[in-house]
């Protein structure tokens, strides 16, 4: 093999690599927008819970003063 086939080699491969990078970049973005996603509704979620358990205790406040 000579050089200018060896060079030609090198350049597949890095160009082959650059593919794989972009592929993962672009795997690595929405996966970290699928966690903020999932992060934002557990935000919503545990907000809901916090609120449902502070009614429940007013509730049961309530039942007690009956």
């Amino acid at each position: 093999m000579n050089d200018a086939d060896r060079i030609k080699e090198l350049e597949e491969k890095l160009r082959q690599l650059d593919v794989k990078n972009e592929h993962f970049e672009r795997q690595a973005q929405r996966l970290e927008q699928e966690r903020d996603q999932w992060e934002k509704k557990y935000k919503e979620t545990n907000e809901k819970y916090t609120k449902a358990q502070a009614e429940l205790a007013e509730l049961e406040a309530t039942m007690q003063g009956l």
